[in-house]
């Protein structure tokens, strides 16, 4: 009779359910559910709407621009080249701001200190009127491309005087890595040339590199060029 009462009792326990031992706070923590009053819920409403007009106009006023650096003391200012010559004053985040320079396909990383008065560089930031506020700094090489007629072949110093289409002179000096092309009037193909297949009046595509230490206006070395023989416009 014991054993049977002893087994009631058992499977009565069994059926039980568990509960975990927990203190009066802990149980009463979990239980409670803050909840927030009409204003506090207007405030972070108002917070959230604030936050997202603030992203949304970061992303409308982030861009690139690029430039010639004019002066590096303090921040750097820059000349945006594309907007009749407007200056740019660069702001500088110690913490925020990258400096990189481009080499071809290759880009590296560099220090401010190592951005000079007369490079040319990409400023990847946030625009405000005339000041950008700086996310990233690429120092580039700044190509330009030109077409014209050449005026003058000067075999002394290897460089050619050539009056553009857009009217103004340019002299470019001619490097021993200079890509010198000339069209072939035959077969219509490029060549590569010396200097001395280079004449007067014939047309000359060119690129030049332009670093701001140029010591003569609109004096640049050659990166390469195609010269155009005047017999091709005559057949």
């Amino acid at each position: 009779m014991k054993k049977i009462i002893i087994a009631v009792i058992f499977s009565v326990f069994l059926m039980l359910p568990i509960v975990s031992a927990q203190t009066p706070s802990t149980a009463s923590s979990e239980l409670v559910t803050p909840t927030l009053s009409i204003e506090e819920k207007d405030i972070q409403n108002f917070k959230e709407k604030v936050a997202t007009k603030v992203a949304e106009l970061r992303r409308e006023n982030n861009r690139a621009i690029a430039g010639t650096v004019t002066s590096t003391e303090g921040t750097i200012t820059i000349k945006f080249i594309t907007e009749n010559d407007v200056e740019f004053d660069v702001k500088l985040d110690e913490n925020l701001t990258n400096y990189f320079q481009i080499s071809g396909t290759s880009t590296k990383e560099i220090k401010k200190e190592d951005i000079k008065k007369g490079d040319y560089i990409i400023v990847d930031g946030i625009v405000n009127d005339k000041t950008v506020q700086a996310n990233s700094i690429y120092v580039d090489t700044l190509l330009l491309v030109f077409t014209g007629r050449i005026i003058e072949v000067n075999s002394d110093d290897f460089s050619i005087k050539v009056l553009g289409n857009d009217k103004e002179t340019y002299t470019i000096d001619v490097q021993s890595d200079t890509r010198q092309m000339l069209l072939n009037t035959t077969t219509l193909t490029e060549e590569k040339i010396g200097f001395s297949k280079i004449k007067e009046g014939d047309s000359i595509h060119f690129v030049v590199e332009k670093t701001g230490a140029e010591k003569e206006v609109n004096r640049f070395n050659a990166i390469k060029f195609l010269v155009i023989p005047q017999e091709y416009f005559i057949k």
